[in-house]
C-alpha cells in the first residue's frame, strides 16, 4: 500500500543526512534531532535533546548573545540566516550556513523555531581561495522520527529552498512556500503535474528530467545545476539534489527534490571568471608584446641577411675584370631587384609586430607565388648548394603574404642549413586537405577546413624529442656545431602559424632528414 503524503513527508525527512533539520522552542531549546544533525555536529539525539542550541555556538558568539539575537530576528521577521564557525561535540570548528525559520500556530503565534545547518567548510575554504565560489549544495538519505504536524510546519515554511517530494514518475505530490517563490507556480497549479515543467525544452529533448530520476535510483541520490524555467517562462539557476525515498522494505516509493536558486551567484562566478580570463588574456598579449620588441633587431638581421649577401655578391662581381655590359646591366638589375626587395621587407617588418595578428591585413595569398619570391631571394645559397627543391602545386589561402612569405623563407633556409655535409639539399614541398578529427589538436576555428603543407629535407635531421623546444627563440638544433644565425628562424615560423590560427608539427630522427608540417585555415 503507498504511505500517506504527510508520512512520505516523515520520511523525505528522515532519509536527508547533509542537513542538520533540527526543531527549537522558543528560548531555543532542541526538541528534534535528525541523522544530519548528528553527522555535522557529533551529537546523538539521547546527548542532545532538551540542551539549547548555544552549545554550538563560540565563547565569543555567546558573550556577543549572537544565538539570541537569530532567535529575535527570526520571530520579529520570520526568518534569520546567518553564516561562521560553529562548534562540534569534539571542539571541532566548522563552517555552519543556518536558516532559523519562525514556526506558527494557526492563529500566527510564534511556537518554535526551524533550524537548517548545513556543514559548509569545504565551501567556505573555496570561497576564500577562488573568489567567494559557491559549491553545490548535496543533499543525501537521512531518517527523521518526528511528529507529522511539526514535519509539515517545518517543510511548508522554509522559504530559501523549493523541497517537494516526487512519485515515481516524477509528478509533483506536495508544494511548499520555497517552491513557489522560487519557480512561480502555486501549490494548486503544481501538484499533479511531473517535474519535467521546471526544465528548458533543451534539456527535456535530451532527458535530463529522466535521466536525473533514473541516477537517483540508482545510486540513491542525484545532483545537478543548470538553468530552469519558472512559471512565467524565464530562468533561473537551480542547484539540484533528487533522493530517492524508499518504504521499510527497501522499496522504492518516490524521490524529495530539493533545488535553491543561486543565479546571483552564478552571475558573480560567471562574472569573476570572465574577468580573471580577460585579465589573463591582457597579460598575455602584454607579455608578447614584450617579447616581440625584445627580438625585433634580430628579426630584422635574420630576414635581410640573404638580400643583403647577394647585394654584395653581385657588387663584387661588377668589379671583376673582363665584364661585359651585358653583364654589368644583368648585376646591376639584380642589386636593384634584391635592394627593393629589402626596403619592402625593411618597411614590413617595421609594422611587423603591430599588424602580425590584425585579422584586417589579410588577403588572398597564392603559396606557389610565395614560393617563387622565396627561391627568388635565396638565389644564391641555391646555387651554391645546388639544393634541388621541389613543389607540387600549392593552395590559395586567406592571410598575410609577407608573413608567409617569412614562414617559407626561414624553413627554406632552414632545411638548406642544416643539409648533410656532401649531398645536395633535397627539399620537398607539398599539401594536402585535412578532416577536422586528423588535426593534431583541438579545433582552433570552429567548422573551418584545414590545409597541410609538409615541407620535408634529406638533412641531418635532429632528436625528436627537440621537436617542442627548436620552436623557442633563440633556440638552435645543434647548439654544439652551429653558431651562425640567432636561433629566431623556427620561432617566427610558429609565430606566423599561430597568428593564422593553424598549427606546425615537427617530425625528424638524426641523420633522417626532417619533416616540418603545417596546418592552416582555408
Amino acid at each position: 500500500m503507498t504511505e500517506p503524503g504527510q508520512g512520505r513527508f516523515d520520511r523525505m525527512i528522515a532519509e536527508v543526512e547533509d542537513y542538520a533539520i533540527l526543531l527549537l522552542d522558543k528560548e531555543g531549546t532542541i526538541l528534534t534531532w535528525n541523522r544530519g544533525a548528528e553527522k555535522i555536529k557529533g551529537y546523538t539525539s539521547q546527548e542532545i535533546i532538551g540542551k539549547s542550541y548555544k552549545l554550538f555556538y563560540s565563547k565569543d558568539d555567546n558573550l556577543n548573545k549572537l544565538p539570541e539575537s537569530l532567535l529575535d530576528e527570526a520571530y520579529k521577521k520570520g526568518k534569520a540566516n546567518h553564516e561562521g564557525w560553529r562548534i562540534r561535540k569534539d571542539g571541532s570548528r566548522f563552517w555552519g550556513s543556518i536558516t532559523l525559520t519562525a514556526i506558527h500556530d494557526e492563529v500566527g503565534n510564534v511556537t518554535g523555531f526551524l533550524k537548517l545547518t548545513r556543514d559548509l567548510t569545504d565551501k567556505k575554504i573555496s570561497e576564500d581561495k577562488l573568489s567567494n565560489y559557491i559549491e553545490e549544495l548535496r543533499l543525501t538519505n537521512e531518517e527523521l522520527r518526528k511528529s507529522e504536524d511539526r514535519y509539515h510546519k517545518m517543510i511548508s515554511e522554509v522559504k530559501d529552498y523549493a523541497i517537494i517530494l516526487l512519485d515515481k514518475n516524477g509528478d509533483i505530490q506536495n508544494w511548499n512556500a520555497g517552491a513557489e517563490s522560487i519557480k512561480g507556480y502555486t501549490a494548486f497549479e503544481a501538484i499533479g503535474k511531473n517535474f519535467r515543467i521546471f526544465y528548458t525544452p533543451e534539456d527535456i529533448e535530451k532527458k535530463i528530467p529522466e535521466k536525473l530520476l533514473a541516477e537517483a535510483e540508482d545510486k540513491g541520490k542525484a545532483t545537478s545545476e543548470g538553468w530552469r524555467k519558472k512559471k512565467d517562462g524565464t530562468r533561473f539557476w537551480g542547484s539540484v539534489v533528487i533522493t530517492a525515498l524508499h518504504d521499510k522494505a527497501g522499496a522504492l516509493i518516490g524521490f524529495s527534490k530539493v533545488t535553491r536558486d543561486l543565479t546571483d551567484k552564478k552571475i558573480i562566478e560567471d562574472a569573476l571568471k570572465k574577468s580573471a580570463f580577460d585579465f589573463e588574456l591582457k597579460n598575455l598579449q602584454l607579455e608578447k608584446l614584450n617579447s616581440e620588441l625584445a627580438s625585433f633587431a634580430f628579426v630584422v638581421s635574420h630576414d635581410l641577411k640573404e638580400p643583403i649577401r647577394k647585394i654584395q655578391v653581385f657588387a663584387g662581381r661588377q668589379l671583376e675584370e673582363n665584364k661585359s655590359p651585358e653583364q654589368m646591366k644583368e648585376f646591376a638589375q639584380k642589386i636593384i631587384s634584391t635592394a627593393a626587395r629589402m626596403q619592402q621587407l625593411m618597411n614590413a617588418l617595421l609594422s611587423y609586430t603591430q599588424i602580425s595578428t590584425n585579422k584586417n591585413q589579410e588577403e588572398i595569398v597564392d603559396l606557389n607565388q610565395v614560393l617563387e619570391s622565396v627561391k627568388n631571394d635565396l638565389e644564391i645559397v641555391i646555387t651554391e648548394t645546388n639544393a634541388e627543391i621541389k613543389s607540387s602545386n600549392l593552395p590559395v589561402i586567406p592571410g598575410v603574404a609577407f608573413q608567409m612569405h617569412q614562414l617559407f623563407l626561414n624553413l627554406l633556409t632552414n632545411a638548406i642549413k642544416f643539409s648533410k655535409p656532401g649531398s645536395i639539399p633535397e627539399i620537398t614541398i607539398s599539401s594536402e586537405k585535412v578532416d577536422q578529427e586528423n588535426l593534431p589538436e583541438p579545433l582552433i576555428i570552429k567548422n573551418k577546413n584545414y590545409i597541410a603543407v609538409s615541407f620535408t629535407d634529406n638533412g641531418i635531421g635532429f632528436e625528436q624529442e627537440q621537436a617542442l623546444r627548436i620552436f623557442d627563440v633563440f633556440q638552435r638544433l645543434k647548439p654544439g656545431q652551429d653558431t651562425s644565425g640567432t636561433g629566431i628562424g623556427l620561432s617566427i615560423v610558429k609565430k606566423v602559424i599561430l597568428n593564422h590560427d593553424g598549427y606546425v608539427v615537427a617530425n625528424s630522427q638524426p641523420n633522417e632528414g626532417a619533416t616540418f608540417k603545417i596546418y592552416l585555415p582555408v
